[in-house]
């Protein structure tokens, strides 16, 4: 744990070091929930491997988020703003994954927070890399009056 809330992360923060299977199962529920039909994500038909979808990283995040932080996302508001993936090869079904991540930067402006985090994905077994994730999320966020 690093802090009690995802708001409480602060520049230099390490998030624990996470390693998983991503099962053929897990990116076929994945799949039905954003309603992604590629059979290259399904695991249907003679496409060879599955993948794993792209935007999947996403999941990645959160369960790292959910483990450094228990309660969430705090009292304070949290809008995720923007994120860059850097998809460095494909990933299949049936890989052991070990992700981590840190805080890279929070910053104010116009009484607005910004949290970065990066991430990366790499294939546990081998250590190659497989994806660099960058997110941007702003903090008290509020909609402006008349927006």
């Amino acid at each position: 744990m690093i802090g009690r809330y995802v708001s409480d992360l602060q520049v230099g923060d390490v998030l624990p070091t996470m390693e998983y299977v991503i099962t053929p199962f897990l990116v076929r529920e994945y799949c039905h929930g954003i309603e992604e039909t590629d059979e290259r994500f399904l695991g249907a038909g003679a496409h060879g491997p599955q993948l794993v979808p792209p935007t999947m990283v996403h999941t990645d995040k959160i369960r790292m988020l959910e483990h450094a932080c228990p309660e969430g996302a705090g009292p304070v508001p949290r809008m995720q703003y923007e994120y860059a993936a850097e998809h460095v090869r494909p990933i299949e079904a049936g890989t052991r994954l070990r992700i981590t991540g840190e805080v890279v930067e929070r910053t104010e402006r116009n009484g607005r927070e910004r949290l970065v985090l990066a991430f990366e994905l790499r294939d546990a077994t081998t250590g190659a890399l497989l994806t660099r994730y960058r997110d941007m999320a702003m903090l008290n966020f509020r909609p402006r009056e008349g927006a």
